[in-house]
């Protein structure tokens, strides 16, 4: 998708539409545009910059601050319709997804008509003023230069008979996976093109890149290293977190405890949609003029700070859960023996050592409470239930913890993050606002 979330915001609001428009992190002057509209590129805008530098580049210039469940729904029924297309598609980011349609289709014009169908369709279906470009190629590594190489609204087909014509047409710098480091030691070799990186000989190149310089070679010379990995396929996440770099205004309003379990809550909502719980809570704290990097410093749980000391303490639960009241009672109780007061700037959560809950631990624990009087089967389905993970237990001790977060959830889903909230954050407003990650698109429903 081209510029994607400015591209939204103009679909949403007809008003910005043909205006160079920046999407931000935060309307401040030090925020970053994480978007820029196609009318703000040609006029020099760019991904990256503070709101300060892009308003000096194009002073007529709107700016919006991001707005993530937007972007979400709109990228749930784009790629609602690219799913219809194959039965194995990599959801990439969240406005690029790599589509293996080998075997569906008979050969690359077939793909290219197909593709400009799909593409007809999230115009007249998701919005008219959504712009994608389209690659087509034998290759992932291909597929994507393709994609890359005219925006907006292009379609690119590359195969073995027009491969060193358009290779020959790039820079090192156009592709995927070659920066400026990697740019300066290719051009001390001699290559200058991708041509001449096709071109050189592979050995020379393992000798000064190791196995990544066989990587190289193999992309530019069409040959298969990296598969199309379906979505339903895609490894479980490591960690689930989210960070937050504090403003003065919450120290003063005394809002740093309730900004925490904002970002505690938000970490417990995305474990929960990936069916996981967690074995471990880290939090981080930052303090303004603090020698400790908020970003790098980690101790050990039983680690006390002192004054004017930032860093990470983690806590291992006593079992892996994935309820709120458990994820925020442990994190809290990490910022008592982290903070005394001081002036924060940055907060973070991060939940570790996920796995997907252990049914015989709960079925154990479950078997201890049953009493001896039960002995037929009818008694049985009187005095069980089975929970939503298929866990038979003693009505009296289903963890209604779990089941009121997925609760909460649910209202949360169908009315918004503000419809319920734990008591620690009422009050909070719009603190700690929502983010969005391109690589991030768990928790997407497809329509």
């Amino acid at each position: 998708m081209n510029s994607y979330f400015a591209s939204v915001e103009q679909q949403a609001n007809p008003t910005l539409r043909g205006r160079p428009l920046g999407v931000c992190a935060y309307l401040h002057k030090k925020g970053c545009v994480i978007a820029a509209s196609i009318e703000a590129k040609r006029l020099g805008m760019k991904v990256g910059m503070s709101v300060e530098e892009a308003k000096m580049k194009v002073p007529g210039a709107v700016f919006v601050q991001n707005d993530p469940p937007k972007y979400r729904a709109v990228t749930s029924r784009v790629f609602g319709i690219l799913h219809e297309l194959t039965d194995c598609m990599e959801h990439y980011s969240i406005d690029e997804a790599f589509l293996d349609m080998t075997g569906w289709y008979r050969d690359a014009a077939e793909v290219a008509w197909v593709m400009t169908r799909a593409r007809r369709r999230i115009r007249d279906e998701v919005g008219d003023w959504l712009r994608c470009s389209i690659g087509i190629a034998p290759t992932r590594f291909l597929a994507k230069t393709a994609s890359d190489m005219e925006k907006p609204n292009g379609l690119v087909v590359i195969d073995y008979d027009n491969l060193d014509e358009i290779l020959a047409s790039l820079d090192l710098q156009d592709v995927c996976g070659i920066g400026p480091r990697i740019s300066r030691r290719l051009k001390r070799l001699g290559i200058e093109t991708l041509l001449d990186l096709k071109r050189y000989p592979v050995g020379n190149l393992m000798r000064a890149f190791g196995k990544n310089g066989f990587y190289l070679w193999s992309k530019v010379n069409g040959s298969e290293v990296e598969n199309v990995t379906s979505s339903d396929a895609a490894p479980s996440p490591k960690s689930v977190g989210h960070s937050y770099c504090v403003p003065d205004r919450v120290n003063k309003e005394g809002k740093v405890l309730a900004t925490l379990v904002k970002l505690t809550e938000r970490a417990g909502r995305r474990l929960r949609a990936l069916g996981l719980v967690a074995g471990s809570v880290y939090v981080n704290v930052g303090f303004r003029n603090s020698l400790v990097s908020p970003l790098t410093e980690v101790r050990p749980s039983f680690w006390q700070p002192g004054a004017g000391e930032g860093g990470t303490l983690y806590s291992l639960l006593d079992e892996p859960a994935s309820d709120s009241f458990t994820l925020v009672g442990a994190a809290t109780e990490l910022l008592r023996e982290l903070w005394h007061g001081e002036r924060v700037n940055f907060l973070a959560v991060t939940l570790t050592n996920l796995a997907p809950p252990s049914r015989q631990e709960k079925l154990s624990s479950c078997a201890a409470v049953i009493p001896d009087f039960i002995r037929d089967s009818e008694a049985r389905s009187r005095v069980f239930a089975r929970d939503d993970v298929g866990t038979i237990c003693w009505n009296g001790e289903v963890d209604r913890k779990r089941l009121a977060s997925k609760a909460a959830d649910l209202v949360r889903d169908r009315y918004g993050d503000e419809a319920i909230v734990l008591g620690n954050m009422l009050g909070l407003g719009d603190e700690a606002p929502d983010r969005i990650g391109f690589r991030k698109v768990e928790g997407l429903e497809f329509r």
